[in-house]
């Protein structure tokens, strides 16, 4: 039987049983990649104005992002092509009395935005389209005049993971790999005009917030931690490591 990754997509909330979606639904905090989450979740709030403004999130899935979005005061749209992901975002909206997030069950690849939002996020979601230029095209047709779509994925070497080929395997579906280089060779085909690419938030996190910092034995020792910390995050920025990275699109 051929393998329909799209198809796959629209189950992937049947197959995970109820411990997956209560784990999707409790993101970030009942992930391990929790600070990565929270680290992301900072630099969206940072580079966006400030509510009220209008977003749309493509691939939602059970729809925390979105819902964190709303909480923040924004006016939310979420995206997902399963029904049953939309299903559980609706229930947990009305569970938290959410009144400014609105989801909707629906193939980002073809969706009609109609040029009303003032930002688009695809986090961990655009590796797995069928067509990311059918995607970043519905994008770039949703935003309004100066809008920008943000995107965090995962870059190259993501889809021979071993995690990721369990998940092609058991779920049948996609798990390409997204680089900002990728990414901004699409969206010029896409209508996109103006591109930056930022690291991701996570990646400087992870060198400055460091639990090692707790190993320290003295106070010398714990200078010098610092000290190495800072040393490379400084060589990071200066090399511009940008893959895994964050990319911003201006309409």
């Amino acid at each position: 039987m051929a393998i329909d990754p799209k198809q796959g997509e629209r189950d992937y909330y049947s197959h995970v049983g109820a411990q997956g979606i209560e784990h999707s639904l409790g993101k970030p905090f009942t992930d391990d990649y929790c600070p990565q989450y929270l680290a992301v979740m900072t630099a969206l709030f940072s580079l966006m104005a400030p509510p009220p403004r209008r977003i749309v999130e493509f691939g939602c899935g059970t729809g925390w992002l979105s819902m964190f979005l709303a909480q923040r005061g924004y006016e939310v749209l979420g995206i997902d092509i399963s029904e049953d992901a939309i299903r559980h975002a609706r229930a947990a909206a009305q569970a938290r009395q959410l009144k400014t997030v609105e989801f909707v069950a629906c193939d980002y690849e073809s969706f009609a935005g109609q040029a009303r939002f003032d930002y688009a996020i695809f986090h961990d979601a655009l590796h797995h389209a069928e067509s990311e230029l059918d995607a970043l095209r519905c994008a770039y047709a949703a935003l309004a005049p100066g809008g920008c779509v943000i995107t965090l994925e995962p870059g190259e070497g993501h889809s021979e993971t071993e995690a990721s080929r369990h998940a092609v395997a058991k779920y049948q579906v996609h798990e390409k790999n997204m680089p900002p280089s990728h990414i901004i060779k699409v969206a010029r085909q896409a209508g996109f005009t103006k591109h930056l690419t930022l690291p991701h938030p996570h990646q400087i996190n992870r060198l400055l917030y460091r639990r090692a910092y707790h190993q320290a034995v003295s106070q010398s020792d714990a200078n010098g931690r610092q000290f190495l910390s800072v040393w490379r995050t400084v060589r990071e920025l200066l090399r511009w490591r940008t893959d895994p990275g964050l990319v911003i699109l201006w309409k």
